[in-house]
């Protein structure tokens, strides 16, 4: 196995089960995936030239969600991430749980 293929092999477990922690098994806890997983400690991330603060992963989608220099949200994929920032991400959600289910009913 080569070196770009073994962190491809992380890259894709991250994902997993980040997916997986968002989605399933925050279904089964709240008997919902309408909402979000806030992050209690989202993270400024770069893509290209674009510094955005990464502040939640949708439920329904299990795509993370950025919020930019203007205030407005957007979704982005996880392939946009450096492995260092899936990493964060991993650790913040899937082991230390460090976020908070907010239905979408109560998002502004």
């Amino acid at each position: 196995m080569d070196y770009q293929q073994h962190i491809r092999e992380i890259r894709d477990s991250l994902h997993r089960e980040l997916v997986q922690e968002a989605c399933h098994k925050n279904f089964i806890l709240n008997d919902t995936s309408d909402g979000v997983l806030q992050l209690h400690n989202p993270f400024y991330i770069r893509i290209k030239e674009e510094i955005l603060y990464l502040v939640y992963i949708d439920c329904e989608t299990g795509l993370p969600t950025v919020e930019t220099y203007l205030g407005n949200f957007r979704q982005i994929r996880y392939s946009s991430l450096t492995v260092e920032e899936l990493i964060e991400l991993h650790r913040n959600v899937v082991i230390n749980k460090q976020y908070s289910f907010t239905p979408s009913t109560q998002l502004v």
